[in-house]
């Protein structure tokens, strides 16, 4: 979850909609990745950080007009 200090940040934010989907494949790649490693154990940050990343760009993606998830 986003907290909501964080969420004007991301608002404001310049990325038109193919920048997202670009930066939104490259987490996805990434995530990939780390299919078959122990998150908790090998992982470590990186891990859960593109979670978070997805997470914004989601958000973002959500209030750009026209984005279907």
């Amino acid at each position: 979850m986003i907290p909501n200090n964080k969420l004007e940040q991301l608002l404001v934010s310049e990325f038109n909609s193919q920048e997202l989907s670009i930066l939104k494949l490259l987490v996805l790649e990434n995530l990939h990745k780390y299919d078959d490693v122990n998150v908790a154990e090998e992982s470590g940050n990186i891990y859960v950080m593109l979670l978070q990343l997805l997470d914004k760009i989601h958000y973002l993606q959500k209030d750009n007009k026209g984005y279907r998830r």
